[in-house]
């Protein structure tokens, strides 16, 4: 049985790796200035992985992103 992906994650994920690469940022430098490692940066990215609410604050200073672009939940 395969893992069903939810769009917001792929949704987000695009938005992570577009506003990285943006930045110039390789995997390595974004996932050690968020808290994580590259491989779960990776799963972010890609929509394989939900990104927890305590990182997404992280994210969002680094990029300096609204974190409700980041996080639909976000009020």
């Amino acid at each position: 049985m395969s893992k069903v992906t939810n769009i917001d994650d792929v949704r987000i994920g695009r938005i992570l790796k577009r506003e990285r690469e943006i930045r110039c940022l390789t995997q390595v430098a974004f996932a050690t200035a968020i808290g994580c490692k590259q491989a779960i940066l990776s799963l972010y990215e890609s929509g394989a992985r939900t990104i927890p609410s305590d990182r997404v604050a992280a994210i969002a200073t680094v990029l300096e992103l609204d974190q409700r672009l980041i996080n639909p939940k976000a009020a």
